[in-house]
């Protein structure tokens, strides 16, 4: 099978732990070999809301990140990078450029809280002036916004002017009342610019321990609202605590067999794990 995950927090985690990239306690790690026909990984650089110095922070795990990467002998996926909490743009639009010239192509507005964008799930900000203009420039370099952890009032504010957003990592609110999940009108918005929707692998998202089953429902629903052109995985892998039936990606085979096996049709599943957002990416 192949593979695309939208969302994983490994270079946050090998910058915290002090990981190599091969390193066993990595859930993204060639060291579980989950012998992929292609492996593409969205790589996120993580940014608290809170931090005295959060672009000093960002260069300091991109850069490790690079260099581990670099260094490593095993290179068995493909990496587009990332960054999640907005609140290293501070109050620089310039920040936008910056990003693009690290090789950033995706950037989420915030984390939980708020930031000079816009506010998260902990939070009752909107969609700041500054906000709406980086989300102009990232239209203009073609460049990503997700909405992954954004409040809702946030969200459809920022959904008015992004080209072709994203949720990296989320799960349906219908299902689960999580504040993190999405509203079925928030991903039919996301269906009509024509966006993905990468559905997470975090327990308390998809609402509790029987992971392949709850996620069977996350996808079954998403297509009864006609999403198979839109959904993807957005894994979560290394930023979230997970269950030991899916915490790393050796495991990911055994969630694409189970639900193939509960009827899932084959080409379906190929849309979800790796075509549609293949697709996206080709597109831009």
């Amino acid at each position: 099978m192949k593979y695309f995950d939208l969302h994983c927090d490994t270079p946050y985690e090998m910058w915290e732990q002090k990981y190599l990239c091969d390193d066993k306690r990595l859930a993204v790690s060639p060291y579980h070999d989950p012998c992929f026909q292609k492996w593409i990984q969205c790589c996120a650089v993580w940014i608290r809301d809170d931090l005295e110095n959060p672009f000093e922070q960002y260069r300091e795990i991109l850069s490790n990140f690079l260099c581990q990467r670099a260094a490593c002998k095993e290179k068995s996926y493909q990496v587009i990078l990332s960054v999640e909490g907005g609140a290293l743009i501070e109050d620089r639009l310039d920040r936008v450029n910056t990003l693009f010239e690290d090789g950033i192509r995706i950037l989420s507005l915030t984390w939980n809280g708020s930031n000079t964008l816009a506010g998260g799930i902990d939070s009752t900000q909107g969609l700041t002036p500054l906000g709406k203009r980086v989300i102009l420039r990232l239209n203009e370099k073609k460049m990503i916004c997700d909405f992954s952890h954004l409040n809702d009032k946030s969200f459809f504010a920022a959904y008015a002017l992004a080209d072709r957003p994203i949720v990296s990592h989320t799960c349906c609110r219908k299902l689960n009342p999580n504040p993190r999940n999405i509203t079925d009108e928030q991903l039919n918005l996301i269906r009509q610019k024509n966006g993905l929707i990468g559905l997470c692998f975090y327990p308390v998202f998809l609402g509790g321990d029987n992971v392949f089953d709850l996620f069977r429902q996350q996808v079954e629903h998403c297509l009864s609202l006609g999403l198979q052109n839109n959904i993807a995985i957005g894994s979560d892998f290394d930023g979230a605590k997970m269950s030991p039936k899916l915490c790393n990606v050796g495991q990911v085979h055994n969630l694409y067999r189970y639900l193939r096996l509960k009827g899932i049709d084959k080409q379906i599943l190929n849309k979800l794990f790796y075509e549609n957002a293949y697709r996206f990416f080709s597109s831009l």
